[in-house]
């Protein structure tokens, strides 16, 4: 019989495992095999800025092709259509909360503040896909062709089968997670509030990540990197193996020894370990004192619960801060003085921070928690929107507003303890050199801020093998 403590931790599932990767940001290619530890330089390296990153990608991706036409779909007089698709729902259980109604809290708050440079926004809804493919194509064509949207807002499939539709029709699209953002030149449409954090070839033969969580780290904990015995482990995902390449870069980067680096945890679509000691116990052989986590919550909770039992007294981080392990009285003690990095806003840095969130949400008639993943990713994807929206000079055509941002001088300016600010067009492949700090504590039952969502830290491009 399936209890109500394992249905609640479905929720968990393949999405969550890439946002929990993103703890310590990766894309790029990477070997197919399982990654050897290495060694600690003996000098730490400066990350790259932003534009230093985006200049590398240029080098390497060449520059993106300029945009012509005058597509006006959606644009009827002083009004634009968008409209957002995803998956919200998977085998019957919500996936991220809040996925279907971020997008419309903005755009209607857009609305009652008057619009845009003149323009308002109408928005044609939210289409489930329920994870399905064929459900994916069939909501974007009906949001093009028969809503006539001017764009996808939000976009955030788990599958990926629309780039090349995307493409023809000429649909400025702003999400995250799916594969078809995993695009430069080919797919110019394509605007991602993580990058290309999900794929395993944004850069052929390169792997590029943020430094910004293990530094919010160091800052939160207060150790000396020279003093850290560094592990990190991964499902066998293309995330995941991108994840634990570039995990253990930074790390090594920072001054930091890394003595475990792997990516042999079953994929997010393959059965789970049934015995996760074999492989707590191989963390426990290399010394690791600090552990990163990119794997799903059941991942997690199996690998750090069997290294507690075998005595392990390490530090865990896990890129989440997720208030629903403690609530769970069968997860509260194995997560117990995990750190959970972020790279978006919690209620944990202050209620006051997403008291506009939680505003417009109610104006429109929602109660999805404000600082729901699916709510923030959502919420960040239509504001990115609004803010390129309004650097169009002259009326608005999708050729503009990509050239907006494909331009090279366009920044997103961040929502202070929401979102994080982010370089264009850098950031089509770059996360948000962004991170917070919380630590679980099961006695209080609460995340403990350590230090607040904030820019900090930089990239690394490292050789993807």
């Amino acid at each position: 019989m399936t209890s109500a403590r394992t249905r609640r931790l479905r929720r968990f599932n393949t999405l969550v495992a890439v946002t929990a990767a993103l703890s310590l940001t990766a894309c790029g290619g990477g070997s197919s095999g399982s990654p050897e530890p290495a060694s600690r330089p003996a000098v730490a390296a400066k990350p790259l800025t932003a534009q230093q990153a985006g200049e590398e990608i240029v080098k390497i991706l060449g520059e993106l092709p300029e945009l012509t036409g005058d597509t006006v779909r959606g644009v009827n007089g002083k009004v634009i259509t968008v409209g957002g698709t995803g998956t919200n729902t998977k085998a019957g259980q919500h996936t991220l909360p809040g996925l279907d109604v971020g997008a419309k809290a903005r755009l209607e708050r857009a609305n009652r503040e008057g619009g845009v440079n003149g323009y308002t926004f109408e928005y044609a809804g939210f289409q489930d896909d329920n994870g399905q493919p064929a459900a994916s194509q069939h909501a974007t064509q009906s949001l093009v062709e028969s809503e006539k949207v001017f764009a996808l807002v939000p976009y955030v499939p788990a599958s990926g089968v629309n780039g090349d539709y995307i493409v023809k029709n000429k649909v400025p699209t702003f999400g995250w997670l799916g594969q078809d953002f995993c695009a430069w030149d080919k797919n110019p449409w394509m605007f991602s509030t993580s990058g290309q954090a999900s794929c395993a070839e944004a850069l052929p033969g390169k792997v590029v990540g943020s430094s910004s969580s293990l530094e919010q780290y160091l800052k939160a904990s207060g150790k000396d990197p020279a003093s850290i015995k560094f592990g990190v482990f991964a499902s066998s995902d293309p995330y995941g193996k991108a994840g634990v390449i570039s995990a253990k870069a930074i790390a090594a980067n920072l001054g930091i020894d890394v003595v475990y680096a792997e990516a042999d945890l079953p994929s997010a679509t393959e059965p789970p370990l049934s015995d996760y000691t074999p492989i707590a116990s191989r963390i426990m052989s290399s010394g690791a004192d600090v552990v990163s986590a990119s794997v799903t919550a059941p991942a997690l909770l199996g690998v750090l619960g069997a290294l507690k039992s075998l005595g392990w007294t390490g530090d865990m981080l896990y890129g989440q801060a997720a208030q629903a392990l403690l609530d769970n009285a069968g997860t509260a003690q194995t997560v117990d003085g995990m750190y959970g990095t972020t790279s978006q806003g919690a209620l944990a840095f202050g209620e006051d921070k997403f008291a506009q969130v939680r505003e417009d949400l109610k104006a429109i008639g929602s109660d999805a928690p404000p600082d729901g993943i699916g709510t923030v990713t959502t919420y960040w994807a239509a504001d990115l929107f609004l803010q390129a929206f309004a650097k169009i000079e002259g009326e608005p055509t999708a050729e503009k507003l990509a050239t907006v941002l494909n331009g090279g001088s366009f920044t997103y300016e961040a929502i202070p303890g929401v979102t994080c600010s982010q370089s264009w067009p850098a950031g089509r492949v770059l996360t948000p050199a962004c991170a917070g700090v919380v630590k679980y504590d099961a006695t209080a039952k609460k995340l403990a801020p350590l230090t607040p969502l904030a820019d900090v830290g930089g990239y690394f491009i490292v050789d993807g093998q």
